[in-house]
């Protein structure tokens, strides 16, 4: 039997040093109250409400 090679997408970034600064933009977005708006929210289901929070997410707000 042969192996079948592994395939990777992208490196993991490897010193927690690297990870940090990696994730510093994010925790200053957050701080600064840009994450999820504030508010109640009604959705008819489960599905419009992960489509509404993928869409948020891609937009950057």
């Amino acid at each position: 039997m042969e192996k079948q090679a592994i395939k990777t997408r992208g490196t993991l970034q490897k010193t927690p040093w690297q990870r940090f600064a990696r994730l510093q933009p994010t925790a200053v977005q957050l701080v600064r109250g840009h994450g999820q708006p504030k508010g109640a929210f009604k959705f008819a289901s489960h599905e419009a409400c992960t489509a509404w929070t993928e869409n948020l997410n891609r937009n950057g707000n």
